[in-house]
């Protein structure tokens, strides 16, 4: 399970600083008058909140991880939270980087 989490928390450091650049990218566009959209992924189900930045999304998922890693359940046990948490994180870097490439 150590290494899971290991791998989690890894994913999620590669996430952080993509992430901190396209919001700023996102930033830049607003005040260029573009990017009018309220939410990054609309009729998501894995995601409990509704955000025009990338890092609430990641903060959550942040959060998910650490209640796993505080969690005294086995990865078996966990298997349906570890994998809404890999789908998350997935569709994280999938998003960040086709946005990457649209502003390119």
């Amino acid at each position: 399970m150590e290494n899971l989490i290991n791998s989690l928390e890894d994913n999620l450091k590669e996430l952080y600083r993509k992430a901190i650049d396209a919001d700023a990218q996102i930033n830049t566009l607003k005040k260029q008058g573009h990017g009018k959209f309220t939410a990054i992924f609309t009729d998501e189900t894995l995601f409990d909140l509704k955000a025009d930045k990338f890092m609430p999304y990641l903060e959550q998922t942040a959060e998910q991880i650490l209640k796993l890693k505080e969690s005294e359940l086995s990865a078996q046990d966990s298997q349906q939270e570890i994998e809404l948490i890999v789908k998350k994180l997935h569709l994280l870097h999938t998003t960040i980087s086709e946005f990457r490439a649209a502003l390119k």
